[in-house]
């Protein structure tokens, strides 16, 4: 370590190829020498925080049944890739993962390849064809039986099937896979919802609820396990306990009242279901960040009723003013859609006209994917993709004009920072995040002075001051 940033008891790096050996609950403590050895497995995932808890689980599930997790396919007898479904080119990386992880076969010790995922769920009769490199497939309602695959053969049945109904709770076994105290917690599984571009509730099925009491256990056992901040996911989080005769601001107020970890997060929340009660508990909750994950995807009001996103008092521009006016310390995180078939000129010219205006902290742009299955597929005038990617930057340049002149005022201030670890490309800084900065998605702290600290450990919380921002980042020095 170099001038003094030293990270006490840092356990690596966040990866979703190669978990950092962390066992949750439902094994009790007990490694793979307790029971019958059956090789080594490794657990590549692609997609979303959502596919990296069921990936979680496989590795738990695998690490129970007498599997060593190993980071380096290289060293694996069983490989499994648990893929991304959601687009085009999310599908396209998975199969090059599928194929990377083949060649394994002839240079390393692999003996066994099994792909699963939305990727699976979504392709399911034409897999077995297409991707012969394979040694066997799993859909989403057979996660729990990824050992018996892995080590005895159970034979996945692909064929046509009713929508998936398998929804993880705190008795299954999990291994961690991100940085040791941060972790990301399922509260529900699948959509209801009908938007034109999405392909998910096809994948993942109808909206189904964890109880309460159940999240309730896992958020105590994460903490117990070392956790101190937890980011709540799933496909719908506001339409959260419809189903169980329970509602998301109940979980929140509930989890808050276990002071299991320091920080809960909230993402992906769909606009309806955003009322005052949920607003004033995710600033008033002491633990609760201070910071909404709400995907708007557009402004136009013509291209959302082509998506069949919530329009009147659910549009954006109501949405965002009922959440200024209720909570204005809300940090406010949205992503966008551009080239949605038939977006014109004054679309994307509205849709920059809002971003400009300032109301987000953090904004994500994507360019429309036609995804076999939906109805956007299927719409006329469809945008050309030079089109779709001169829009997207003209987008994210107008968000950097408005994250410049907010972090700017950031600067003399001393903001809580929750240490994650060295910086990526140096180890002479270490960063961290705000309770406004969700992993891997928005900005993070870079500090490059400790004061008077001979060290300082991942995951810990400390008072930074703001001396200078870089890009979407701010640039600081710990105080006492």
């Amino acid at each position: 370590m170099g001038s003094g940033l030293t990270i006490i008891g840092h356990e690596g790096e966040s990866c979703t190829t190669s978990p950092a050996a962390f066992n949750v609950h439902s094994d009790k403590g007990e490694g793979p020498a307790a029971r019958d050895f059956r090789g080594r497995a490794a657990v590549v995932t692609l997609g979303c925080a959502k596919n990296q808890v069921d990936s979680e689980v496989m590795l738990g599930v695998l690490r129970k049944g007498g599997f060593e997790i190993v980071a380096d396919l290289s060293e694996a007898d069983v490989a499994i890739v648990n893929t991304c479904g959601f687009l085009e080119s999310a599908v396209k990386e998975s199969i090059d993962a599928v194929l990377d992880a083949a060649e394994y076969k002839e240079k390393g010790r692999l003996r066994k390849l099994i792909v699963a995922g939305c990727m699976v769920e979504r392709y399911r009769d034409s897999l077995v064809e297409s991707l012969p490199e394979a040694d066997g497939f799993l859909l989403l309602d057979d996660i729990l039986r990824v050992g018996e695959m892995a080590s005895e053969g159970f034979e996945q049945v692909l064929e046509a099937a009713a929508r998936p109904y398998f929804l993880y709770d705190d008795t299954m076994p999990r291994q961690l896979s991100t940085r040791p105290h941060t972790a990301y917690m399922k509260i529900s599984e699948g959509c209801n919802r009908p938007c034109t571009f999405c392909i998910i509730p096809r994948i993942r099925g109808a909206m189904r609820s964890r109880t309460v009491e159940s999240l309730v256990r896992e958020i105590s056992d994460l903490g117990n396990a070392g956790v101190r901040e937890v980011n709540l996911v799933a496909q719908d989080s506001t339409s959260y306990g419809k189903d169980i005769k329970s509602d998301l601001t109940t979980l929140l107020r509930t989890l808050n009242d276990t002071k299991a970890t320091e920080w809960i997060r909230l993402l992906y929340a769909y606009p309806i279901g955003i009322d005052e009660e949920l607003l004033k508990a995710l600033v008033e909750l002491d633990r609760v960040c201070e910071y909404l994950d709400l995907p708007l995807q557009h402004a136009s009001e013509r291209v959302l009723k082509a998506m069949q996103r919530p329009l009147g008092r659910y549009a954006p521009r109501a949405i965002v003013d009922f959440i200024r006016k209720t909570a204005p310390t809300l940090a406010l995180r949205t992503t966008f859609i551009v080239g949605f078939p038939g977006e014109t000129e004054e679309d994307v010219q509205e849709l920059e006209d809002f971003i400009l205006e300032g109301h987000f902290t953090s904004v994500g742009i994507f360019t429309y994917s036609p995804e076999d299955g939906t109805p956007g597929a299927e719409m006329d005038n469809q945008v050309s993709t030079e089109d779709k990617n001169a829009r997207k930057e003209r987008l994210m340049m107008a968000q950097q004009r408005v994250v410049q002149e907010r972090l700017e005022g950031y600067v003399g201030q001393v903001l809580e920072v929750m240490v994650e670890g060295t910086h990526e490309e140096t180890d002479l800084l270490i960063t961290g995040r705000t309770r406004w900065q969700a992993p891997e998605v928005d900005g993070c702290v870079i500090i490059n002075d400790l004061g008077s600290r001979e060290g300082i450990a991942a995951g810990e919380i400390c008072r930074v001051e703001i001396t200078e921002i870089m890009g979407y980042d701010l640039i600081g020095r710990v105080i006492e």
